[in-house]
């Protein structure tokens, strides 16, 4: 935990916070955290800075905060993932927001399990959980947003044309012409990646009907996990 997060609601003055669970356990036994113990602290959606802890004990801990700087800038770009294992996909919404993503989107494809939508991932306390993850990784407080998409064909007829009238837009392919490397940067940028199968022909038909360009990581297929973030360093 590089930054510790601090919610509104835990807020009992402007510069004081009052904290429990988790972030109390990891003062405790990971830093060994004692009255006077400073630490770097972010408010979430707000700034960042300093906190001095100023008391603490096993269930709780009060926090005086000196926030003054800014939280990175996000990186101009959204990431459509076709709907995969929720253990990557936990690990993904973890690590995208600590690259700063600005949007995610998990959208239901033909080789994605619908079974994987029951997951507690999938629940307004699982992404938070993810996302918060990212956010104490990557030194920030402000969280991407996050779109779960359960049926493509509306999806692809309806909201895809809308990324390529201000994007610079890319759906990854095995055995397309243009190479990942080989694209310009935009001021604003979406990529796709399919799930572990891939995307069907018709859901690729259906990017690039919308103004998508197909683009190749190369040769061989490689897991999804692997092929996001191989598509999110190119824009880095």
């Amino acid at each position: 935990m590089n930054l510790l997060i601090v919610n509104r609601s835990e807020l009992v003055s402007d510069s004081t916070a009052l904290i429990s669970g988790r972030r109390v356990s990891h003062l405790n036994e990971i830093l060994d955290s004692s009255a006077g113990s400073g630490l770097k602290v972010g408010l979430l959606g707000g700034k960042r800075g300093r906190g001095v802890i100023k008391k603490i004990d096993s269930e709780s801990a009060e926090i005086d905060l000196d926030l003054t700087d800014d939280p990175p800038a996000k990186l101009p770009l959204t990431v459509i993932i076709g709907l995969c294992r929720p253990k990557v996909l936990s690990r993904l919404i973890a690590d995208l927001t600590a690259y700063g993503v600005r949007h995610i989107e998990i959208v239901q494809t033909f080789f994605g399990d619908k079974g994987y939508w029951a997951n507690g991932l999938f629940t307004p306390e699982g992404i938070s959980e993810a996302l918060l993850k990212g956010l104490e990784q990557s030194m920030d407080t402000i969280e991407p947003t996050v779109t779960l998409v359960k049926r493509f064909g509306p999806y692809s007829e309806d909201v895809l044309p809308k990324y390529s009238m201000d994007s610079k837009c890319y759906v990854a392919h095995p055995g397309s012409g243009t190479k990942l490397g080989d694209i310009a940067a935009a001021e604003q940028s979406c990529i796709a990646v399919g799930p572990e199968r891939g995307f069907t022909k018709y859901e690729v038909n259906q990017f690039l009907k919308a103004g998508f360009q197909p683009v190749s990581l190369g040769e061989r297929i490689i897991r999804t996990e692997a092929a996001v973030h191989v598509c999110v360093s190119n824009f880095l």
